[in-house]
């Protein structure tokens, strides 16, 4: 547990360092599995859907109208953005972590973390599920490493992290910035 506890973290220091910089923009994907997306018609990419506590999240749709329904977060880290002008967040609650970018006078979702077995993707994948149940529910992935399974739709990469067999991250990723 400590040494899972001790990934965790150095995944929120790494994360604190990439706010708003979109750290994975050197991977190189092709299209993979679509088959279990969602669209935010109103401001986010077409991907992977996730929601949390009844409040759909979607990378790089506007992250105000999420924070309203979700509530005071626990921490809030705020850094200038190395990917324009103004300032990247990270808000931090019980079980997911949120990082912004700014767009306009928007911030806008980069990158979503499920930190907690207490939440899971739409297709019920938690921090205790199996690589075999990750690829029983999304199929082949796009991308797969000793440490990861990634499944890219449109500007949106759903990332599965290992410690050896052990699941310890489930990131939604945008690609755009």
């Amino acid at each position: 547990m400590k040494k899972k506890l001790l990934t965790l973290g150095m995944i929120g220091a790494m994360a604190l360092s990439l706010v708003a910089c979109g750290g994975s923009s050197d991977t190189k994907v092709i299209e993979g599995n679509t088959s279990s997306t969602a669209t935010n018609s109103e401001t986010g990419a077409a991907g992977f859907g996730f929601s949390y506590n009844g409040v759909e999240i979607s990378v790089d749709a506007d992250v105000a109208p999420v924070l309203e329904k979700l509530g005071e977060p626990k921490e809030e880290f705020t850094s200038p953005s190395c990917a324009g002008q103004g300032d990247g967040h990270l808000y931090t609650y019980d079980d997911i972590q949120i990082q912004t970018y700014p767009e306009g006078d928007k911030d806008l979702i980069l990158y979503v973390a499920l930190r907690t077995d207490n939440v899971a993707t739409k297709e019920g994948i938690d921090l205790s599920s199996s690589k075999e149940d990750i690829l029983a529910a999304y199929g082949d992935p796009t991308e797969e490493t000793s440490s990861s399974l990634k499944f890219r739709h449109g500007d949106v990469i759903l990332v599965f992290i290992f410690d050896g067999d052990s699941l310890i991250s489930i990131e939604y990723d945008s690609l755009k910035n």
